[in-house]
């Protein structure tokens, strides 16, 4: 609409000019035909939002334990994204990749996402599934375009050792490594039932012991600067301090954490694989 305001008076003119009323339409003509496009832009953007959140939205039905972590995870990876200069374009592409990266464990049984023990060694195999079976649900979604690799990839690491195809530094996508890093992070600074969440500073210094093995070190930075400049707008509230003899509160002293629980995400997984465990693994997410 505002481009018609400075295009009427042009078009005026070359009706008067002795280029007559031709050029004026010619003058016209795209500006109309660009507002038309962007009235039908505009409701199948809202088409689009809607059917990420309602994907979104089942798989918090499934697990009760990420709800809302998707779009943490999202609000993070915009984050990254704008530190690093992406186009707005992309950067949208990031904040839906954010949202739907768990999107594959609507194919995980939901005793796996709930279980109470650490998972079996065929049952870990199964949940590392959930990438793929993310990757076929949003097949079909083309205005997802990059968003599918970061569903896809989301859980490879640098050196190699992720999953599910193994890949390694650059060959992992872009819009995957900058998740990946949004993921863990919003699992470290998250309260869950069994434990309250890590300050973000100690999840900063836990991404950045684990990149170049687990992270690319260019998104850990490029969080950590956006942070220092943005802050993290879903830091809780401390906690009461505890009375006597009260049973600790989650992240308090007297915290107990269900067996084989991970202290940075709701996927049971073995101890050495924890973060703050020393052995090089890295975050569990």
């Amino acid at each position: 609409m505002l481009a018609c305001v400075p295009a009427a008076p042009v078009a005026v003119l070359l009706w008067r000019s002795p280029f007559g009323p031709l050029a004026a339409l010619l003058a016209v003509g795209p500006v109309y035909l660009a507002w038309r496009s962007l009235r039908r832009c505009r409701p199948e953007h809202a088409a689009r939002q809607t059917a990420v959140r309602a994907l979104a939205q089942a798989v918090h039905i499934k697990d009760r334990y990420t709800r809302g972590h998707g779009e943490r995870v999202g609000f993070a990876a915009v984050l990254i994204a704008r530190e690093l200069g992406l186009d707005e374009d992309r950067t949208e592409v990031l904040r839906c990749a954010g949202i739907l990266h768990d999107i594959g464990k609507l194919g995980v049984p939901a005793r796996l996402l709930r279980k109470e023990g650490p998972l079996t060694p065929a049952e870990r195999r199964i949940m590392e599934q959930h990438p793929e079976h993310g990757a076929e649900i949003v097949r079909g979604l083309d205005f997802l375009g990059e968003a599918r690799a970061a569903v896809l990839h989301h859980h490879e690491r640098m050196d190699g050792r992720g999953y599910p195809h193994g890949l390694a530094g650059e060959r992992i996508p872009e819009v995957a490594r900058i998740v990946a890093v949004a993921d863990a992070f919003d699992a470290m600074t998250s309260t869950r039932s069994y434990r309250r969440g890590r300050p973000v500073a100690a999840a900063l210094e836990e991404l950045e012991r684990c990149a170049g093995t687990q992270f690319d070190p260019r998104m850990v930075a490029a969080l950590r600067r956006a942070l220092a400049a943005h802050g993290w707008p879903f830091t809780e509230e401390p906690e009461q301090p505890e009375q006597p003899g009260q049973p600790g509160k989650s992240g308090q002293p007297g915290e107990s954490v269900r067996p084989g629980q991970s202290v940075t995400g709701h996927v049971p997984v073995p101890r050495e694989q924890c973060a703050g465990a020393r052995t090089g693994d890295g975050v569990a997410v």
